[in-house]
């Protein structure tokens, strides 16, 4: 059976922990090693996984809080060779083929190349029922101008290869803005292949400790693009200059020259307006080119 390396950073998730390790090594026909860090938390988080370290079952480690993103990237420096990878968070539930699925997927593919695979996650309440009678659109990005815009791959449903993690591990960017939309753009940016999976393989559960959430109604929905706009710390653009300053020297030249346009539009009005008329630089999504285009315009992009 294949080898995945399962990557899990907790913060005082007492509360779940338990069911979503379990539903993790209750994964079908693949060989699951969990690596767990720990972010500082001040619940019974370490106690829970005391337990499971001293069953065999996970390995674990502690350290400073980082916050989200920088505590999984810490995860990808210290993960140990395996065929493949997944981000785990602390809360969800896995159904029993959600690995075995994206190694399938991924197997597919030409081994030679990055490849990153994620899928649609089901939007459950906190017993894991579910919280819509038709699941919200997954907004699918698997082009490299399309990440440019925003990157929408969730992180808890992806399974990616080898090549893909020497790659994250290979560079220490000063600034990331998730570790999920780091991965997508590197692996598009380096030439890699994206695979989305319409199908569900994991319940993702919605609560009022969640870090990340899903807006449950319209009025959510609104407030969440609302929040995007309003930012006023360019950290979008900022995210594409850490992938030039990474990996700029090795991205082939048209998507360097692409994602140059993008990094540098906070420079002068010219260069905003060429990246504003760019027609290159979109997503399949009209909503979201409309949102981009008016944070461009403002600067808060």
């Amino acid at each position: 059976m294949d080898n995945v390396v399962v990557l899990l950073s907790t913060y005082n998730g007492e509360k779940f922990l338990r069911e979503q390790i379990d539903s993790v090594l209750n994964q079908k026909d693949v060989n699951v090693q969990i690596i767990v860090r720990d972010d500082g938390s001040s619940d019974a988080t370490i106690d829970i996984l005391n337990e499971y370290k001293q069953s065999g079952k996970i390995v674990f480690y502690t350290g400073e809080n980082k916050r989200t993103a920088q505590s999984f990237m810490d995860l990808v420096y210290s993960s140990p060779d395996s065929d493949y990878y997944a981000f785990c968070d602390q809360d969800d539930y896995w159904l029993p083929d959600k690995l075995s699925i994206g190694v399938e997927k991924i197997k597919a593919e030409t081994d030679d190349v990055p490849i990153l695979y994620y899928g649609m996650p089901r939007i459950v309440d906190e017993k894991l029922n579910p919280l819509y009678e038709d699941p919200p659109v997954c907004e699918t990005m698997t082009t490299f101008n399309s990440c440019l815009v925003n990157s929408k791959a969730t992180g808890c449903t992806m399974v990616f290869n080898r090549k893909l993690c020497e790659l994250l591990k290979s560079s220490h960017p000063d600034y990331v803005l998730m570790h999920d939309a780091w991965a997508h753009k590197v692996c598009l940016a380096m030439d890699g292949k994206v695979i989305f999976d319409p199908d569900v393989h994991i319940l993702y559960r919605q609560h009022g400790g969640n870090v990340v959430g899903v807006p449950k109604n319209f009025m959510g929905k609104i407030k969440l693009y609302y929040s995007e706009f309003q930012k006023n710390d360019q950290m979008r653009s900022r995210c594409i200059q850490s992938l030039l300053d990474s990996y700029g020297n090795h991205m082939p030249y048209e998507k360097r020259r692409t994602a140059e346009i993008v990094a540098n539009y906070r420079n002068d009005f010219r260069s905003k307006m060429k990246l504003f008329f760019n027609r290159e630089i979109k997503t399949d999504y009209r909503k979201r080119n409309l949102l981009y285009k008016l944070a461009v315009l403002f600067g808060k992009f």
